[in-house]
């Protein structure tokens, strides 16, 4: 008998830690996608996401890479048409861009400005050939009235 008393209080505290793994599991999202949570709202939509090679787009240049992430931060590189980049975080809203955190294929790391609505700088690798309007991108196919109503 007490040998199934243990296997009860046993079995009693797996079946407690399990359900305190998936209870945490739950509310921290694990595996779920990051959302754009900090993107400007006053910006063209995103297109780039973390973890997502880029490429500077054609025809832009230089490009800063800053420190931090905002226009008044120190320059650590410029930045030319074709240079790829890996995005590592963001966006992160300063100044009316959505700044993202990428590193060089040099290693290089700082913050790049995505774009502004008249042409994004730094788009998908996948992208690098296609002239993407930023009007477009995020007005038509899902209507953000507050961005673009008062284009």
């Amino acid at each position: 008998m007490y040998s199934s008393v243990r296997s009860y209080t046993t079995m009693k505290t797996s079946l407690s830690l399990i359900l305190l793994i998936l209870t945490l599991c739950a509310s921290t999202n694990l595996g779920a996608l990051p959302a754009a949570a900090d993107a400007c709202p006053n910006a063209p939509a995103p297109r780039l996401r973390a973890a997502l090679e880029a490429v500077v787009a054609a025809n832009v240049g230089p490009l800063n890479l800053r420190a931090l992430p905002a226009v008044s931060t120190g320059i650590e590189v410029q930045l030319y048409s074709g240079n790829v980049l890996i995005v590592l975080a963001g966006p992160s809203c300063n100044g009316h861009f959505n700044w993202w955190r990428v590193e060089t294929r040099n290693g290089r790391r700082g913050w790049v400005a995505e774009g502004t609505w008249q042409r994004y700088w730094v788009v998908p690798t996948r992208d690098a050939d296609r002239l993407i309007d930023p009007v477009e991108w995020t007005c038509l196919p899902r209507f953000a009235a507050r961005q673009c109503v008062e284009l």
